[in-house]
């Protein structure tokens, strides 16, 4: 199956494949605090993530990481992330 991740994201607000959990793409617009492990690959835009004690990562389009604690995702612009979590 092939789907067309930032196309739908934009239109749909997410997409998901069926049948395959823990993953989903989806159109981030605000901050959002996160309470699980997930790992984060930025389709299109970039965002800032907050990590505790001060720290944080810039991810642009294009860039991955697996944030294993708590944190905060905030899109700089309108971005379409590919989400997974274990």
């Amino acid at each position: 199956m092939k789907l067309h991740l930032i196309r739908l994201c934009k239109a749909q607000g997410e997409a998901r494949f069926p049948g395959v959990e823990g993953f989903r793409a989806y159109y981030l617009q605000k901050p959002e605090d996160v309470h699980e492990p997930r790992m984060y690959l930025v389709l299109e835009g970039e965002v800032v993530v907050d990590l505790p004690e001060g720290n944080y990562l810039h991810l642009r389009r294009g860039e991955a990481a697996y944030l294993p604690a708590e944190h905060k995702i905030t899109p700089i612009d309108p971005s379409v992330v590919a989400v997974w979590k274990p």
